[in-house]
C-alpha cells in the first residue's frame, strides 16, 4: 500500500521485511526519508491501511501518520 499527499510532495508506504515485519516508509520531496518499524508480526494491516489513509491527509503527513498508529495502538519504533 502506498499513498501520496494531495500536494505530491510527500509518500508514505508500507513494505513487508525479509524476517515478516512490516516497515513504513515515508518519504518528502526535499530528501527526508523516514523508515519505522511496526513491532508487531501479525498487525491489522486494514488498521495500518486505515491509519496511513488518515495520515496522508493529514497537514502534516508524518505527525499524521504517527498520530493515526498511536490511536490505533500499532505499536512502532520510530529511529532515533
Amino acid at each position: 500500500m502506498t499513498y501520496h499527499s494531495r500536494n505530491g510532495q510527500e509518500f508514505v508506504g508500507l513494505r513487508l521485511k525479509y524476517r515478516g515485519c512490516y516497515q513504513v516508509v515515508y518519504d518528502a520531496q526535499l530528501g527526508q526519508r523516514i523508515v519505522f518499524e511496526i513491532h508487531d508480526p501479525k498487525a491489522n494491516l486494514h488498521a495500518i491501511d486505515e491509519a496511513l489513509r488518515e495520515g496522508v491527509m493529514s497537514r502534516n503527513v508524518l505527525i499524521g501518520v504517527l498520530n493515526a498508529l498511536k490511536s490505533r495502538n500499532i505499536g512502532f519504533e520510530y529511529p532515533a
